[in-house]
């Protein structure tokens, strides 16, 4: 019996710490940055993304910006032109892909200072570069508006084009790490899987101030 106890109470020890390693493993992104790009404005962002145990993804992101904000009618609708001393906003996110150092999180503005950008979605792009003092964390951002593609792209020369409704894949023939899309794309909100990781230009700043923190 003592034998009995003692491999069961090993394999619950085992059990636990696989338990823990994985917890360990959980894939996240967090940090706090502040800085300065072209406009001297100063910014500000902080957020935190984690990968549940279930694939799915929670956590939330605020941004502010001090820079004027000019909400220009770019849609055609007769929207005036407004003005705003600055945007803060908040998203709750709800993807995380993680390469690397480098980790995208997706979400939708649920708060904002601009009315406009409320139910819009968010992308942060981060890069962990850890402790190195010679080359900064980094970051980018963008917000998206949900584009329904009710066009079907066809052959104006064919009256009857036999390649509508037919998908392909498009990619980057000089490029073998590109995995390219699905063409057409199906309507979706902008999330982590619209751009790949390795497609971010980041915004370069040399007075950036934070901790960027990305766990694989």
């Amino acid at each position: 019996m003592r034998i009995v106890r003692f491999t069961m109470m090993s394999a619950l020890l085992l059990s636990g710490l696989a338990a823990s390693a994985l917890t360990t493993r959980a894939q996240t992104a967090s940090g706090t940055y502040q800085f300065t790009i072209d406009d001297k404005a100063m910014k500000y962002v902080e957020f935190d993304a984690q990968k549940l145990a279930d694939g799915s993804t929670s956590g939330s992101m605020f941004f502010s910006d001090e820079a004027t904000v000019a909400y220009q009618d770019v849609d055609g609708n007769g929207d005036p032109e407004e003005k705003y001393a600055g945007v803060s906003l908040k998203a709750d996110l709800d993807g995380l892909v993680v390469s690397g150092n480098q980790a995208v999180m997706s979400g939708t503005i649920n708060s904002s200072t601009i009315p406009y950008l409320v139910g819009l979605r968010v992308l942060l792009t981060v890069e962990d570069n850890g402790d190195n003092t010679r080359i900064p964390d980094k970051l980018t951002w963008g917000a998206y508006k949900f584009i329904k593609k009710d066009w079907v792209p066809s052959d104006a020369e064919w009256k009857d084009d036999p390649g509508v409704g037919l998908r392909w894949w498009a990619t980057d023939a000089e490029r073998r790490d590109d995995k390219g899309y699905q063409m057409p794309q199906p309507d979706a909100p902008a999330d982590t899987q619209s751009f790949p990781v390795a497609s971010y230009d980041f915004v370069i700043t040399s007075d950036g101030v934070g901790d960027i923190r990305v766990q694989p």
